[in-house]
């Protein structure tokens, strides 16, 4: 039997909590990656009335964008993701554009709101997500400023 001392105890947790946080999706509060919900897909269309970043609380985490989305019914809001990724993709979103969005409808913080799988602008087509809800941009481990 090998006997760890509690320092050596402590750095192997450390390293395992470390490893956790890094395989965590870029942009993504965690937890965030469980909300999707392939079972409560749907497709709402409307015009958008607002888009937001939103922050976390820690500094190296980038902002996620959220879409005011105003429908035939309600104005809901729809969580797209990191903005550094929604950027790349080059499909802007502004407030008065018409817009078709699929995703899952869940509830955050007590609120109706969605998690995109896509936006579709016009023709163009916004890719946030796959039909398990799995976000496109985990893994490529992008950071602002690089």
């Amino acid at each position: 039997m090998i006997k760890l001392g509690a320092w050596a105890v402590s750095g192997l947790l450390g390293l395992f909590l470390a490893g956790s946080v890094w395989a965590q999706p870029q942009g993504m509060a965690p937890g965030w990656g469980r909300l999707y919900d392939p079972k409560t897909v749907e497709t709402v269309k409307g015009e958008v009335v607002s888009v937001e970043t939103v922050t976390a609380g820690r500094m190296d985490i980038p902002g996620r964008l959220i879409l005011n989305l105003q429908t035939a019914k309600e104005t809901i809001p729809v969580h797209l993701g990191p903005e550094w990724y929604v950027n790349q993709q080059g499909l802007k979103l502004v407030a008065g554009d018409q817009v078709e969005v699929r995703g899952s409808r869940v509830s955050v913080e007590g609120k109706p709101s969605i998690v995109a799988n896509y936006v579709k602008k016009n023709q163009r087509v916004l890719n946030l997500r796959d039909d398990r809800g799995l976000p496109l941009w985990a893994g490529q481990g992008h950071r602002p400023g690089r």
